[in-house]
Formats: C-alpha cells, structure tokens, sequence
C-alpha cells in the first residue's frame, strides 16, 4: 500500500514507536503488524474496527488479527479510543498524536464530529492542577446536538 509523503512520515515515526514497543515486551518481529499500521496511517481519522478490517482486508489480513493488533496499538500508545462506547464494534480509534490536546463535539442525534482547538479551554485545563498527578496531554469529549438537527428538530 503506497502512502501519500505526509502519511509516510507519519508511518515511520509510529513504525519506530512499535518496534521499541515490541523490543521493550520482547516479542516477535511481524511483518502483518506494520501492514495494518500502514493501513491505519491511511484511513480517514477517527475510524472503527469495522473500517480497519475493510481496509485491511485488501491486504489479506484476517479479522482476528485486526482486533488483536488494535488491542497492541492501543497498549503501545499508538492509537487511543476517541469515545468509549460499550462495546469494541462501535468503538472509534485514532492516532495517538505526541502531546496534542484535542477538543471534539460529537452529535448524538446525526453522530457528527467536530475536532477544534481553544487557547483559552486548553489553558485552563493546563491550570488545573490534581494531587500527586502530572498531565502530559488531555482530550476532551463534548456530546449535544449540532446546528442541522437543532433545526430538523424545530421544524417538526
């Protein structure tokens, strides 16, 4: 699967970050782990299982796997959960970006995101200071409903 350049860079650095993972764990060298990292540095970001299977069958890499190398991503700080559905089917990952702080409004009605960033949200989430716990990075999840089903919700 050939990436676009901005996805290449991006592949190597987290192709990096797993092979000390895995060094660090002392397992196995596979080949099929940087085939579905590969994968995910080309999907549209956030995505689900179901999209990573689809994606990755292409590459004739089996369901099995699939799950059993997000569970790895997930553990190596590759990838994170960005909403914490109940079960692993609905579950969306993305990349574990370095130390970016993310904002995210999720629709519940439509189920549409929105990522942006506020200096003054991210300062005052940096202030905020908890015993004997030192924050690296922070993601914040806010659920409501967007303009388009405000207004769909009027009309009716």
């Amino acid at each position: 699967m050939k990436l676009p350049n901005t996805a290449e860079g991006k592949y190597q650095e987290l192709k990096r970050r797993l092979d000390e993972y895995v060094a660090a764990c002392s397992m196995r060298h596979s080949e099929v782990r940087n085939i579905v990292l590969r994968v995910v540095c080309g999907l549209e970001q956030p995505f689900t299982a179901a999209q990573l299977i689809e994606a990755a069958s292409v590459e004739r890499v089996s369901t099995a796997s699939v799950y059993n190398i997000i569970r790895l991503f997930v553990k190596a700080r590759i990838l994170h959960t960005v909403n914490r559905d109940s079960t692993r089917e609905h579950a969306k990952y993305e990349i574990l970006a370095g130390k970016s702080n993310t904002i995210q409004l999720f629709c519940t009605r439509c189920g549409r995101e929105l990522k942006f960033s506020s200096k003054p949200i991210a300062n005052a989430i940096k202030a905020y200071r908890v015993n004997n716990f030192d924050m690296h990075r922070f993601s914040l999840f806010l659920y409501g409903e967007c303009k388009v089903c405000r207004s769909y919700k009027r009309l009716f």
